[in-house]
């Protein structure tokens, strides 16, 4: 070490050399660095969709669900397998375990799937895909008083265009019902025409379909041979051929059928501020750049050319977010760096603070060089992770310059003070970057999205802390020697008289204190224990909330709704009017209470697609959202307190199984997620509702949500007695109605850049009612046609309308939210447990259940986290002992981490700060300081004991030279983070947690260092003491044993083992005293042998 440090220092142009590298080569990979708001993370999750049209839950589960499970059971690779079994639709996700191949999972899930041979014969083959989540950069809104059809043209003709700009490559159009070219027959015309349905259907798809024969090869040419021609007006559908009658005579479509050129039933549709709109989401794909995507787009916005009447709104820009975080973090840096640099130009001048500040940008920027190549990107997260080692790595630095700096006051400005100043604390800041390095090791293997989520931090954080390193030991010490040839400034006086007064003060006042609080170490070491414990006991009680992220509102309250299936276009239409009337109410509230307007815009969605790349979204029309644009500045808390009385206001809506009120920028999940298990349907619904009532009597809980409580009703159809003599079966009268009620694809009408379905269907007025479907025509075997109802039997029933499984177990999900400031998740669990879910379980046997959702994640997440952190301690114990020789030493620096995490809570409990993921991120952060400040510490009182110092005296005297560099490294690492924690905007609040940690675990450390471990090393000294006069008690006589008694005595204690200094004399006489002290300067062989 010593030599590469003398060889830096002689060669100082390559010191900065290799500076220049590293700020260089960070410059250029910032460019070449994508940026997103956040990550983009892999779900590592598989779904499978199946359809078997018209088939109820219970069949869709024992037909479709079933099956596809036992045939994927057994997969190497997969875990937690859910199912939902709908009307008509079975829906399997399959989660991939770390460290398996996703398509490759997924490959050997398909093959499994398609050659399953037990599904029946109509059902869809399965689709199997992986699950991505999409990352919308921006939403536009196109509104204007226009009919359906134009709004729809208009629409695809924008996206059309925002695809031709380079920067954006995929675009979807929301808020509109889907295209469909619509073939109306009544039933009157069935019959009158002897037809049904299906022989309707088979018409015209052989009038239609187009055939390809293969190539015709030829000697000039190749030409394709082709059966039949593509429509491509809609028109031409008239024209179709129904029959061709003996006599010649043709029954065209047209006189039998009405052309309904338009949408399709499924009653998607969206409004701003009364008016029709559409949306045009603009998603990031691969390696784009969200700032690059969302100036496309604004740029798009502002040009672009619109009928009159027509408006183009900028509703959603993830750019915002992005470029504001991003400012606020680079603003905190600048602020943090700033008052670093005032600290150390207090302390050790400018001119030395200028050269210790260097390494941060030197660092920093070539931790730069990481991001690429590890595939990350600047997000907030990455951005975040280097305010959060800004405090820390100039730790070593001031270590560095500090020793060198006091150094160059006892011996001179000259190069061998340069050398011993940084040779004496090489060692401790190299193993302090060591250990600090692994304890953010263990979050480069966190499991889930989450860890890779977070796996940026440590990236950064190791990066950042090895060119540290490298840089106080190599590039500065060159810089200081050549700084410190020069005569002393300004800055240099006034930083040697505050390092007087500084140090006047740590002896005057401080250097007392330590040696009565030493004479109290046990007292005060029961204190320190007594604070530890009770942050444990308030942790365990609940009393801090813990979560996956911050909630951080935004300037957007929604409320998300979800019904069941069965519920009618209708009712959710009746919901959605009834959310925008309470809507427009509430903004006229609030901004009637000011002079400004708070609420200005109000979009509501009928029928929502989720952002997921699933192959079917068996809901979406089934869900809405009614959205509240507050103006810019009224977000934050206000947003939050607008969702309040939102949902006051408003109430719970009829009908829905869920509805969800909220402002969060980031998707929040509910506080409380169990699922039940039983075999037996009616007893799982029983549980359900049990459950769900207990939950609604504990304050705080709201948005209670059981997948039981929604119904569906189904009509079962069965034939009569006798029917089956006529050919009629269950089968074949199923596919009749479906093709009816259900309606039936019988061509694809090429439209621009997609396909238009050609649906066969009934009229809509024939096909609500029960009697309608009563007098549905249906085929017999003889050709005839005869009623539905004289050919079969109708009954209803009432099925719960989603069959669940986990595990291929039937279960049921409740899910609440937590009102923070009345409930904790632990506290509710903790009642749930005690007052029903054990008693439950022994009620109705066979009931199990189990937490998910998210309250698992975090479980999951935390004790992961427990066992690998506990790994990285044992690993920082051996590089200890390594570093020391002993096994006490390590114990004594490693036993102050505990006590360094206190901190973090206490500092989350006072500004009222919930304990997040981020938080314990900081929370380890901060014991890699603890660590570096003991090491350094120990080094020193090893230091004066081999000096020849009293183990008291070495203690007092290190914690009086260790004093300023840990006081520094508090203030530097405050101060590094304490700009965000003093920011009020709502994006702060995101990190906030991180940076609480860290500020307030490094305050609490300072008082570990400088009080609990000289406790600490004088409580062991008293150990050994006691260990000393234990021993010696073996050789303790009376005042009347002789003076060849005292002699024999002291030589037993020699040769015993202990050295002249060790023992206790036993005796209080003097002449006894002499004789056994005598005998331990002379120990007797004989006796030596004879012991051993």
């Amino acid at each position: 070490m010593r030599g590469s440090i003398e060889w830096f220092i002689d060669n100082p142009r390559v010191a900065n050399l290799l500076a220049a590298v590293l700020i260089l080569g960070g410059l250029l990979a910032i460019p070449n660095t994508r940026q997103e708001t956040l990550l983009n993370v892999p779900l590592e999750r598989i779904g499978v969709v199946s359809k078997l049209a018209g088939s109820p839950p219970e069949v869709t589960e024992q037909l479709l669900c079933t099956p596809l499970e036992t045939a994927i059971e057994g997969i190497e690779g997969i875990t937690d397998v859910r199912s939902e079994a709908r009307e008509g639709l079975c829906s399997i996700t399959v989660d991939v375990l770390e460290g398996y191949d996703v398509q490759t999972v997924r490959d050997l899930i398909a093959a499994r799937t398609v050659a399953l041979d037990s599904l029946p014969e109509t059902a869809e083959p399965p689709v199997v895909e992986e699950v991505i989540f999409r990352n919308r950069v921006a939403r536009v809104l196109l509104t204007g008083d226009a009919r359906p059809r134009e709004l729809y043209n208009l629409a695809r003709g924008l996206r059309r265009d925002l695809l031709s700009t380079p920067a954006i490559a995929q675009v979807e159009v929301e808020g509109l019902p889907s295209r469909e070219l619509g073939i109306e027959v009544s039933r009157q015309d069935l019959y009158r025409y002897d037809l049904t349905f299906a022989e309707l259907a088979d018409s015209i798809r052989n009038q239609v379909t187009r055939v390809t024969g293969g190539l015709l090869r030829t000697d000039q040419s190749n030409a394709l041979l082709q059966a039949g021609e593509q429509i491509s007006d809609p028109e031409a559908y008239r024209e179709v051929e129904v029959r061709r009658g003996p006599d010649g005579d043709v029954l065209y479509l047209d006189r039998i059928a009405r052309l309904e050129d338009g949408f399709g039933r499924d009653s998607m549709g969206a409004w701003l501020n009364g008016q029709p709109a559409a949306a045009l989401d603009i998603y990031r794909v691969g390696n784009q750049d969200v700032v690059d995507v969302a100036a496309e787009v604004r740029k798009f916005v502002h040009e672009v050319q619109l009928p009159e009447g027509m408006r183009l709104i900028l509703w959603e820009d993830s750019a915002i977010q992005y470029e504001s975080r991003s400012q606020l973090l680079w603003s905190s840096a600048l602020q943090g760096l700033a008052l670093l640099v005032v600290i150390l130009g207090v302390f050790l001048g400018l001119r030395l603070a200028g050269w210790v500040g260097l390494g941060i940008p030197v660092s920093m920027l070539g931790a730069c060089i990481l991001l690429p190549l590890f595939d990350q990107s600047f997000n907030t997260i990455s951005l975040f992770a280097f305010i959060l080692v800004l405090g820390i790595v100039v730790d070593d630095a001031a270590v560095v310059g500090e020793s060198v700096y006091e150094q160059g006051r006892e011996d001179g400005p000259t190069r061998a003070a340069v050398i011993a100043g940084t040779q004496r604390v090489a060692g401790p800041v190299t193993y302090a970057i060591l250990t600090t390095i692994l304890a953010f090791a263990p979050m480069l293997f966190l499991p889930g999205p989450e860890g890779e989520f977070m796996r940026v931090v440590p990236i950064v954080a190791i990066g950042i802390l090895i060119l540290s390193l490298a840089e106080s030991l190599w590039i500065l010490p060159a810089h200081l020697h050549s700084a410190m040839k020069r005569p002393p400034d300004r800055s240099d006086l006034f930083s040697a008289a505050v390092n007087r007064r500084f140090d006047r003060w740590v002896q005057e006042r401080f250097m007392p204190f330590l040696r009565w609080a030493t004479t109290q170490r046990y007292p005060l070491l029961a204190a320190f224990f007594g604070i530890f414990l009770l942050c444990l006991a308030f942790l365990n009680s609940g009393w801090l909330t813990v979560m996956m992220f911050s909630k951080v509102d935004g300037d957007i309250v929604m409320v998300d709704v979800a019904f069941p299936e069965g519920t009618s276009n209708a009712q959710v239409a009746r919901a959605v009017e009834s959310l925008q009337q309470s809507a427009q109410a509430l903004a006229d509230q609030l901004n009637s209470e000011g002079e400004n307007d708070v609420v200005t815009d109000i979009y509501a969605e009928q029928g929502r697609r989720n952002k997921y790349s699933t192959a079917h979204d068996a809901g979406a029309h089934l869900r809405a959202r009614v959205s509240i644009a507050l103006a810019p500045g009224e977000n934050g808390s206000n947003a939050d307190s607008v969702a309040r009385l939102w949902r006051e206001q408003q109430g719970p809506i009829r009908g829905a199984v869920s509805q969800r009120f909220h402002a969060s920028l980031n998707e929040v999940k509910p506080d409380i997620h169990i699922n039940l298990f039983h075999d037996d349907l009616e007893i799982l619904e029983t549980l359900s509702v049990e459950l769900q009532r207990q939950i609604e009597r504990i304050d705080g809980t709201h948005e209670i949500s059981n997948s039981m409580t929604a119904h569906f009703t189904s009509i079962g159809i069965d034939p009569r007695p006798g029917a089956e003599l006529a050919g009629v079966t269950r089968q074949h009268l199923g596919t009749q109605v479906n093709a009816a009620f259900q309606g039936s694809v019988v061509d694809r009408l090429p439209e621009g850049d997609h396909d238009v379905p050609v649906v066969l269907r009934l009229p809509a007025n024939q096909s609500d009612s029960i009697w309608h479907l009563e007098q549905l025509p249906v085929t017999l075997s003889d050709g005839s046609v005869a009623p539905l109802g004289a050919l079969a039997e109708l009954s209803q029933q009432s099925t719960p309308a989603v069959i669940s499984h986990y595990d291929n177990q039937r279960s049921a999900t409740i899910t609440a939210y937590l009102d923070e400031h009345l409930a904790s998740p632990g506290q509710v669990m903790a009642e749930l447990e005690q007052n029903w879910l054990a008693e439950a379980v022994q009620r109705y046997p066979g009931t199990k259940w189990s937490v998910a959702g998210k309250p698992k994640a975090i479980a999951e997440f935390m004790t992961y986290l427990t066992v690998s952190y506990a790994l990285a301690i044992a690993g920082m114990f051996f590089i200890l002992t390594v570093a020391f020789g002993t096994y006490w030493q390590p114990m004594l620096i490693l036993t102050a981490i505990p006590f360094g995490l206190v901190g973090g809570f206490l500092g989350h409990a006072l500004l009222g700060y919930d304990l997040t993921l981020w938080s314990i991120v900081g929370i380890v952060a901060v014991s890699g300081v603890v660590v570096n400040d003991n090491l350094v510490l120990i080094s020193a009182v090893n230091e004066l004991k081999a000096a020849g110092r009293e183990v008291r005296e070495a203690v007092l005297e290190a914690v009086g030279q260790r004093f300023r560099p840990v006081i520094l490294t508090t203030l530097t690492t405050f101060a590094g983070v304490a700009p965000l924690i003093m920011e009020q905007s709502t994006q702060a609040r995101f990190l906030a947690p991180m940076a609480v940690a860290v500020a307030f675990g490094v305050l609490f450390a300072t008082f570990i260092t400088l009080l609990m471990v000289p406790s600490l090393c004088l409580v062991g000294e008293d150990i050994r003491d006691l260990k000393e006069r234990i021993k010696a008690r073996r050789f303790k006589t009376t005042e009347q044993d002789s003076v060849e008694q005292a002699y024999q005595a002291g030589q037993r204690a020699a040769i015993s083992g202990f050295g002249p200094d060790a023992p206790q004399n036993p005796y209080t006489d003097d002449v006894l005293r002499a004789s056994w002290e005598a005998g331990l300067d002379d120990p007797d062989p004989s006796i030596r042998v004879a012991t051993q």
